[in-house]
């Protein structure tokens, strides 16, 4: 295979690793190849909605325009210098982004503000301190494949509809055995009334907090053993479908056994583990929530609910009322914090079977197993491929 064919193997191979939420995969990841090029336009897209915004309102028509056309000057002449210093041409697209570019969209647009004098020197810092954030949360988001883990955990949500449906079927009266008699009690009604909603939301971010935990430590030894590979054939069989497909593995030297992660690739891969089996406990708990929501509508009537509380009335917490087969039906605020409690330990519980019971790993676990074990394929025939060329 010539050096050509290769690299453009290796370029489909990193953006593979990109577009699967994985990408400090790529051998000698860095961010000025590898995040900021990427975001290049939607930073270009800021840099210049902040500079039309620069000039305010003082300005307007032909003198606003001036002033803009002015600005963008200044900008094309110090993208001009940073090229040529780069030793690039004055208008090339930089394969690289170093700390002068990003200096360029952190200072620029607010320093033509404060010579221009719509800007006070606390909104100067305010705005410099707005493009630092932006930034950090584009590094954040480009660098560890955040989105592209978001649209995988909805994938791997929508595909598991069907079985999560069964598996409620299957556990909902074991479920019920524990936690209905919760949602039916007086106690629990008096607690959820007395709540302050940012207490709730902390109770619930806790839980929350614990299942993920929970889950990070549990991926983190199914990965040391999904990295295991005793030949090349072996790996050979997983790549399928992906970019490395029909690469011939038994050029390259001795056993694959692990394949090479650093700390920061098997922090990506732990995250997209966690990440999807996080989708699978997130829909439960709102299945859950959902049920608990229409049981409680049934259940518990508003006078049993002013019984249970030391409410007054119902008109306070009341969301919606409505008429069911000639039977007052409302919905107040107690029954969606009390749906949230037991939905959101339901979730729990949930997160913790996904990876302690044999039965909901064969049926949800595996999967996602499968797709980890393509990807640390392609990654070991990537690193030998790479150091062959």
């Amino acid at each position: 295979m010539s050096n050509t064919a290769t690299d453009d193997l290796l370029d489909a191979t990193e953006d593979w690793f990109v577009h699967n939420g994985i990408p400090h995969f790529i051998d000698d990841f860095t961010a000025s190849e590898d995040v900021w090029t990427r975001a290049v336009g939607f930073l270009t897209a800021v840099f210049f909605a902040e500079m039309f915004l620069t000039f305010g309102n003082e300005l307007t028509g032909w003198y606003q325009a001036a002033a803009f056309l002015g600005g963008v000057a200044v900008v094309v002449t110090a993208v001009v210098a940073l090229n040529r210093y780069r030793g690039r041409s004055n208008f090339a697209r930089p394969d690289d982004i170093g700390a002068g570019e990003l200096a360029l969209f952190v200072f620029i647009p607010p320093v033509l503000a404060l010579i221009g004098g719509h800007r006070t020197m606390s909104e100067f810092i305010g705005v410099v301190a707005l493009n630092i954030a932006i930034l950090v949360v584009v590094y954040l988001v480009v660098s560890w494949g955040l989105f592209a883990m978001i649209r995988w955990g909805l994938s791997a949500m929508w595909a598991h509809l069907t079985q999560v449906l069964q598996l409620l079927g299957r556990i909902l009266p074991l479920m019920l055995l524990f936690s209905a008699f919760l949602f039916l009690n007086a106690e629990i009604w008096q607690v959820v009334n007395d709540f302050p909603l940012s207490l709730f939301a902390v109770v619930i971010g806790s839980l929350a907090v614990i299942g993920l935990i929970f889950l990070v430590g549990a991926m983190q030894g199914a990965i040391h053993e999904l990295r295991w590979f005793d030949d090349w054939a072996e790996v050979c069989s997983e790549l399928e479908g992906t970019p490395l497909e029909g690469c011939d593995t038994s050029v390259f030297p001795g056993s694959p056994k692990h394949v090479p992660l650093g700390r920061a690739a098997r922090t990506n891969l732990t995250l997209r583990l966690v990440v999807g089996l996080a989708a699978q406990a997130l829909l439960v708990t709102l299945l859950i929530f959902g049920f608990y929501v229409l049981f409680g509508l049934l259940t518990v009537r508003e006078d049993t609910m002013l019984q249970w509380t030391t409410l007054e009335g119902a008109n306070d917490v009341t969301l919606a009322s409505f008429s069911l087969f000639g039977n007052a039906v409302i919905l107040t605020s107690l029954h969606l914090v009390a749906a949230g409690f037991v939905a959101a330990f339901s979730g729990l519980q949930f997160a913790v079977s996904l990876v302690t019971d044999d039965d909901y790993k064969e049926d949800f676990v595996q999967e996602s197993n499968a797709e980890v074990r393509e990807a640390l394929a392609v990654r070991a025939t990537y690193l030998n491929l790479a150091r062959s060329t």
